[in-house]
């Protein structure tokens, strides 16, 4: 009863269903009609900071060759000249790959283009693509987005607002810091002004399982000297889903852009976006996975009456007393209780300016405040996620500086020289400044318990008895002051709906915290052949935190502390020859234990160094060729990176590396036709020798194993101190996209990706078995108009995937959930532009 009071609650802070719909329309096409009018020649000197937009024609002209890349050192190097695994994503990649095309980020479909990124699962609630088994560090137009933890903003992402993304494989430089740990970072660019002339389309998509999505998006100048121009973007989306029961996705995102041109020497841009959301948490997957399910499709029955349901060891019946047989069961049912809640807004704004002070002088200023509130709730877990209103503001000012030293030599010695080291140049760039911001977080959390979910017997079960607060272990917790994490509390206005004052990392806290990180990184360009680059960063951080209110006075703690996290990067690249480059990479820093949404949570100790003292490091060396007269770019890369895995409580961090070889290639002969292909090779391993206990599981054993041995579910133990492989992570990867399109405008892409098997568990005895899955898109181009048909899954393959990936936090919950691919369906879109 509880749900619905709750529900009932949240939707009167919410607009009714496609309320902004036909307002938005009229205003956009009243827009049309009047800057149309002031077409004239386009402004002939753009110097924003953000690149161009170049707009697809009819003609066959989609480049995809990662040659220029502007956003990963925020300097303008090349991708051949940049010392990292890099991929520059545009529209027609995001496109091939499906990245967006549900709505929210599909878990295979950056796989398809870099080989290392499989994502979690976790339906719309990812704001960034996982990179060498964990979560990317994601930016908005080079700006760290730091409300959330491990990628996962607990809030849908607008996605329609990506214009193209630059994806790092490994840690942050010293100009864009890091806060959190990551296996990467994805920096998205968002759409952008058109200064040329006004133009946009209209657009919808329809796909299988009641997928419906929709859109408008149109720009240009505002003034006859195209000096200001304008993008406005809506979209929304009313979206079931393959899985049941209720499982959806409603959203309605506007993203607006205004950039002014008021000289050569200066640019300003302004970008924002706000957004409303309705939607499924998916925290709970097909429950109880085992040998049988993964191959035979077969599902272990047998529950438990509520008040006999218990979490742990103690006094849990063991399950053959009370399992039924194997049975058939549908692939699209998942341990979902309908009554789970997921509601939201959020908008962000940015400025960015950038200022030419002389003839080799920059000073670039970039401003980003967001703001988000949420209520998610997932009963069957159990799991639940309060922001009452948590906002970050974030300000970099840099100063960008470009010179040359004069060798002072003579040219017998230059020419002795130039053999080994080729034309000396001794060009210098320097990127400098301080970035500071501020983050304010007051969440509640309820998640010690998350991943309970095989207590429930889904195939034979009523969803709505899938509510773990409904049990009798459950209710002993409630405003029980010795129960772990201080018990279960009401969470304040939200009757029925609990939190844990003390859960540790998990995330309830109320914290303000401000941060201040001056930064160096200067790239020498020794000669033509010879560069190396180097950068340095301290961020400090001041944070006071506290339980939030509804805590119990004997539980109430707070704490304050200052932290240093230093950071630096190092980088050597020769040029073998013009087309061929060798580099070598070096990355130290420490980044931050942040809990769900963000914020520092204290502990019944404080604030202890064991939150701040995570070691990120990364060893990477590689070549980059640019072959066949700039047609092939092929890059090999082979790396150490280490990331650190924090734990719930006071204890060290769990350090995890990650080894592996990379191989990528793109060939693009003619505007018609490119491929892509790359394979990845790697085994990742959890150190937990040193600690007082091994990785922890919500169940450390498959229900199988829990059914012949007689042992009890959600058991929740760890397993002892030791080294461990990784587990939901395939160690070798393999992908290819093919794609042709005529000069009519018909097109077809394919797209192919082999993976190796996942272990479910840290005893190693259940796995998803080889698999591979192959999509394609059919598409058509005219001047007007344009058509897709995307066809997921094209052989109908009933491939599995993990409840989490490689080093992700939730990984504890392989044991509890596993997901069932999407089977072969189809989408199509039509879009008409102007």
């Amino acid at each position: 009863m509880f749900f619905s009071c709750s529900l009932d609650l949240w939707k009167s802070s919410f607009p009714i269903k496609h309320i902004f719909q036909k307002p938005i329309f009229f205003f956009l096409f009243l827009s049309q009609s009047l800057f149309s009018q002031t077409i004239q020649s386009p402004n002939p000197e753009n110097i924003a900071l953000l690149p161009e937009i170049t707009v697809e024609s009819a003609a066959p002209s989609s480049e995809v060759l990662p040659t220029e890349s502007s956003s990963v050192y925020g300097l303008n190097l090349k991708v051949l000249d940049t010392p990292r695994q890099i991929t520059p994503i545009n529209q027609t990649l995001i496109r091939s790959s499906g990245m967006a095309a549900q709505g929210y980020i599909d878990p295979l479909s950056t796989a398809f283009l870099i080989a290392g990124a499989i994502s979690e699962n976790s339906g719309a609630m990812m704001a960034a693509p996982s990179i060498r088994g964990m979560a990317a560090q994601p930016y908005i137009n080079g700006i760290q987005f730091t409300s959330l933890q491990a990628g996962m903003p607990l809030t849908p992402f607008n996605w329609n607002m990506v214009e193209s993304e630059d994806i790092t494989e490994g840690p942050a430089n010293a100009v864009f810091g890091q806060q959190q740990p990551a296996g990467g970072t994805v920096n998205y660019i968002t759409k952008q002004p058109y200064f040329d002339q006004f133009r946009g389309q209209l657009w919808d998509t329809t796909g299988m399982y009641q997928n419906y999505m929709w859109g408008v998006d149109l720009g240009g100048p505002i003034d006859k000297a195209h000096n200001i121009a304008y993008r406005l973007s809506y979209m929304g989306i009313e979206n079931g889903s393959y899985y049941q029961p209720n499982v959806h996705n409603d959203q309605e995102n506007i993203y607006f852009a205004l950039g002014t041109r008021p000289s050569e020497n200066y640019s300003v841009d302004f970008i924002s976006d706000f957004g409303t959301y309705d939607f499924t948490p998916m925290m709970s997957w097909m429950n109880r996975p085992t040998t049988a399910l993964i191959q035979n499709g077969l599902y272990n029955t047998g529950a438990l009456p509520l008040s006999q349901i218990q979490i742990g060891p103690i006094n849990n019946p063991g399950f053959a007393t009370y399992a039924g047989p194997l049975e058939p069961i549908s692939r699209r049912l998942v341990a979902n209780n309908p009554e789970s809640i997921g509601r939201a807004y959020s908008g962000f704004v940015q400025l960015i300016q950038k200022l030419k002070l002389g003839e080799n002088i920059q000073l670039r200023n970039n401003t980003f405040v967001y703001y988000g509130r949420n209520v998610v709730v997932a009963p069957a877990s159990y799991y639940t996620e309060v922001a009452m209103g948590d906002y970050e503001i974030d300000n970099r000012t840099e100063l960008l500086i470009s010179f040359s030293t004069p060798i002072g030599q003579s040219k017998e010695n230059v020419g002795k020289q130039k053999s080994f080291l080729g034309q000396l140049l001794f060009d210098h760039q320097l990127d400098t400044g301080v970035e500071w911001g501020f983050e304010h977080n007051l969440d509640y959390e309820s998640q010690l318990y998350f991943g309970s979910a095989n207590a429930w017997d889904i195939l034979r079960t009523s969803p709505t008895s899938w509510n773990f607060t409904q049990t009798a272990f459950f209710q002993s917790l409630i405003r029980n002051p010795q129960a772990p994490g201080g018990g279960e509390w009401p969470i304040p206005g939200l009757p029925g709906v609990y939190f844990e004052p003390l859960n540790g990392s998990a995330g309830t806290t109320d914290c303000n915290y401000w941060t201040v990180a001056p930064f160096f990184q200067h790239y020498l360009a020794i000669s033509d052949k010879l560069s190396i680059l180097i950068g340095a960063r301290a961020t400090t951080y001041f944070i006071s935190s506290q339980t939030p209110p509804g805590t119990p006075p004997e539980l109430f703690v707070q704490a304050q502390t200052i932290q240093e996290l230093p950071m630096i990067n190092a980088s050597v690249s020769y040029k073998v020859f013009p087309w061929w480059t060798a580099y070598f990479n070096y990355n130290f820093l420490y980044v931050a234990n942040v809990g769900a949404v963000g914020g520092f949570n204290v502990y019944p100790t404080g604030l202890p160094s064991s939150e701040f003292n995570l070691q990120e490091q990364l060893f990477e060396g590689g070549f980059k060729w640019s072959l066949l007269h700039d047609k092939l770019y092929a890059s090999l890369a082979g790396f150490s990176q280490q990331i650190p895995l924090f734990n719930f409580v006071d204890v060290p961090p769990t350090l995890a590396t990650i080894t592996g070889l990379e191989l990528n290639l793109t060939y693009q002969p003619t505007r018609h036709f490119w491929m892509r292909a790359g394979t990845f090779f790697s085994q990742g391993v959890e150190d937990w020798a040193g600690l007082p206990f091994g990785p922890p599981m919500s169940q450390t054993y498959s229900t199988a194993l829990a059914l012949r041995a007689n042992l009890p579910l959600n058991n929740y133990q760890s397993f002892p101190p030791a080294n461990y492989p990784f587990i939901g992570w395939p160690q070798e990867v393999i992908n290819a996209m093919v794609s042709y399109q005529t000069d009519l405008g018909l097109g077809i892409t394919v797209g192919g990706l082999v993976m190796s098997p996942q272990f479910l568990g840290y005893n190693y005895a259940t796995a998803i078995p080889w698999q591979f899955l192959i999509n394609a898109r059919v598409f058509y181009s005219a001047p007007k108009w344009e058509a897709s048909l995307w066809i997921y899954n094209l052989t109908n393959e009933h491939y599995w995937l993990p409840y989490a990936i490689g080093s992700m936090p939730d990984r504890t919950n392989d044991y509890g959930g596993i997901v069932a691919g999407l089977p072969f369906w189809i989408q199509g879109t039509v879009a008409w532009k102007f």
